[in-house]
């Protein structure tokens, strides 16, 4: 799909996705920051590097694991005129092609970038930085 192209596996692009509105969190996506109605339900498109590792998943965390998105994405989006033109017609996917997505999704885990000390939480990881002395 365009809109998880290499080499960062996302085009920067805010879409609606035909996610069902939460009517508990009121949230309207970009909208509520630009004001554009055009952008109402559009949220970021993700990175799919290391993406078997950043769940739940969707900008409110409503899915659990992958094959929940994708579960979306083939039977339980609801699309709309505003639904991105992409995804209106839903994702005739199979479980053979979903089984094949999945398998290409865990190659995007970059173990050695996840076990580097330096990509650590503050705290956890090696200094890169030396100390600043903002007196003199």
């Amino acid at each position: 799909m365009s809109c998880h192209p290499e080499p960062m596996f996302t085009d920067y692009s805010y879409r609606n996705i035909g996610m069902p509105i939460d009517p508990f969190l009121k949230d309207w996506g970009r909208m509520k920051i630009t004001n554009d109605p055009t952008d109402s339900l559009k949220f970021k498109v993700p990175s799919l590097r290391n993406v078997m590792l950043s769940f739940p998943y969707g900008h409110d965390g409503r899915f659990f694991s992958v094959m929940s998105v994708m579960e979306h994405y083939r039977k339980n989006m609801v699309p709309d005129s505003r639904t991105d033109s992409l995804l209106r017609n839903r994702l005739p996917l199979s479980n053979f092609e979903i089984g094949q997505l999945t398998a290409f999704l865990h190659t995007l885990t970059d173990s050695s970038f996840l076990k580097n000390p330096n990509f650590a939480a503050p705290g956890k990881g090696i200094s890169t930085t030396a100390p600043v002395d903002i007196h003199n």
